[in-house]
């Protein structure tokens, strides 16, 4: 059933057993484990099943520290939640998200990475990864090279072993955005309440079970919503701005006894690296870590350091994609060009036109290149994917760019916190405190120094870096991988929930997604977020019998 919150009346009480608050990928996951048992379930989300300007407002928010993204960019208000945003090519116009596990080191604790450590081990989240490529629709739990390589797609030969060759998939995020929400809608026991915006999270009068939720649709009309269990899901950043707006019986906010709520807030820069190739047969070498389909699934492999060498070297986890890229004045014309079409598009040229022109026709001779192969193989001109595999198209390239993701090192003075500035509903906006620290610029130009050691090994090219933090050349400043902001750890003076994402002080409260990862690693953080909520779904039935 759906319910839309705009019709309904103020001061309406509503009840149910099992209370999910937002419908991205996490509540979307929990939803499904609990199609069809023998209790109720509320999904509770911000936006609807389309797009709503007015409800995206409500993620705007104020950023201090270093530069970062517009918040309300990073994150988005509809059903489905930022899987509308997922942008990894997959197919000809398609787009999907990056699939892989974070690594057995990542869960363990580090002494050379203060606060790390999960509560578990990898090995016991392994069987639940499993079951999230079935939700992810995505091929089989491997990730080795051996299991993804075919005739002219090959790990690089690196000459030690300080380098390793690992893989990652593809998934669409066309289950999430439409087929797993018409399920959801069928669904008998599952009621969905949209439009509707979480403003309190209510206690008992002990503060020790939540009874109850304050909601309130765009015109400010409120009404309750009782549970026995309540699930926050509603991504990163708003699982932590939600208790820390839940102020009025404990001033510090629901959870927050030991001021840890919304601390050890990270996110994932990329790093650019050019690598300039000392033959140009290294194109012909490096089809494996192009996007390409293996048996159907869209794989591709990256670079990184061995968990021998990050450990000997006391190093977070990196990693990196490689891709193939034209000449300064070749990117410069494609960028003069795609701004060209824009302005036409949008019927206003700017003041730069003439010059923007004269650009691209200095670099014609790549767009032309481009708009060939383009045409051949049936696919937009200037996508990152699909080029290796037509032996003369790869010729247009001269160098490739290297994304170095950082994994970032879990420090409680970034963290989320509430602005002065209120959103339409008069609640407080979210404020980011956030900037990279000594230690992971450090370990970032470690990192490239081995590489470019490795590479130039190899006999594969130069590696171009930076080495100060005022120089680094970022591709993107984060990833909108929000993390660690209701972090997970056994004791309530380190961790907001414990290992079975439980709030530490309400009995009744959970959070799902990767605001309770104690640290980043460097995977995408997606397929975690469903094996989290899968895990978290079989122990919530548990409770529920």
């Amino acid at each position: 059933m759906i319910i839309d919150a705009r019709s309904l009346s103020p001061g309406e009480i509503l009840e149910t057993h099992v209370c999910i608050v937002g419908a991205g990928p996490a509540g979307i996951t929990l939803a499904r484990e609990f199609a069809n048992q023998n209790f109720q379930v509320c999904l509770v989300e911000s936006g609807g099943f389309e797009f709503d300007q007015d409800t995206q407002s409500l993620c705007d928010g104020v950023v201090v520290g270093d530069p970062y993204p517009e918040i309300s960019e990073t994150r988005r208000r509809q059903f489905g939640g930022t899987s509308h945003c997922w942008e990894g090519p997959n197919g000809y116009n398609q787009s999907g998200f990056r699939c892989l596990p974070l690594d057995d080191i990542d869960f363990e604790q580090r002494d050379w990475l203060p606060y790390s450590g999960w509560p578990f081990t990898k090995a016991e989240l392994n069987p639940f990864y499993e079951r999230a490529h079935q939700v992810c629709q995505i091929g089989p739990f491997a990730y080795s090279t051996d299991a993804w390589e075919v005739d002219r797609a090959v790990p690089l030969p690196f000459k030690s072993d300080r380098v390793t060759t690992t893989m990652s998939q593809y998934g669409l995020r066309d289950p999430f955005t439409h087929e797993y929400p018409e399920e959801i809608k069928r669904t008998s026991n599952i009621t969905t309440i949209v439009y509707a915006n979480v403003v309190e999270i209510e206690a008992d009068n002990t503060t020790q079970a939540i009874t109850r939720l304050r909601i309130a649709n765009l015109q400010n009309r409120q009404f309750w919503l009782t549970a026995k269990i309540f699930i926050l899901s509603a991504g990163g950043m708003e699982n932590a701005r939600l208790l820390l707006l839940s102020n009025q019986q404990q001033p510090a906010g629901l959870g927050n006894q030991n001021d840890l709520v919304g601390r050890f807030f990270m996110d994932r820069p990329i790093l650019s690296l050019e690598l300039v190739p000392f033959s140009p047969r290294l194109l012909d070498q490096t089809a494996l870590y192009d996007i390409y389909p293996v048996n159907g699934v869209p794989v591709m492999a990256r670079v990184k350091l061995s968990e021998a060498v990050m450990r000997q070297e006391r190093l977070m986890n990196n990693g990196a994609q490689i891709f193939p890229r034209p000449l300064k004045h070749q990117r410069e014309a494609i960028n003069a060009l795609k701004s060209l079409v824009l302005s036409i598009q949008q019927r206003r040229l700017t003041t730069d036109a003439s010059k923007q022109f004269q650009m691209a026709v200095r670099g014609s001779d790549y767009i032309l290149a481009a708009a060939f192969w383009a045409a051949i193989r049936r696919l937009p001109a200037f996508r990152r994917g699909d080029w290796s595999y037509l032996p003369l198209e790869k010729r247009r390239f001269s160098k490739f760019e290297i994304f170095y993701q950082l994994e970032q090192a879990p420090d409680p003075n970034n963290r989320v916190t509430l602005s002065q500035e209120r959103d339409c509903l008069g609640q407080q906006k979210t404020e980011i405190h956030w900037q990279l620290n000594p230690i992971d610029v450090k370990h970032a130009a470690r990192v490239q120094e081995i590489w470019a050691e490795e590479l130039a090994h190899a006999g594969f090219g130069t590696l171009e870096f930076a080495r100060k933090k005022e120089d680094l050349k970022f591709e993107k400043t984060a990833m909108h991988h929000h993390m660690g902001a209701t972090r997970m750890h056994g004791d309530p003076k380190q961790g907001v929930v414990d290992a079975n994402c439980k709030v530490h002080s309400l009995e009744n409260l959970f959070v799902a997604g990767c605001s309770v990862f104690p640290t980043s690693g460097y995977a995408n953080p997606t397929l975690t977020i469903i094996a989290l909520s899968l895990r978290l779904a079989d122990h919530i039935k548990t409770l529920m019998q």
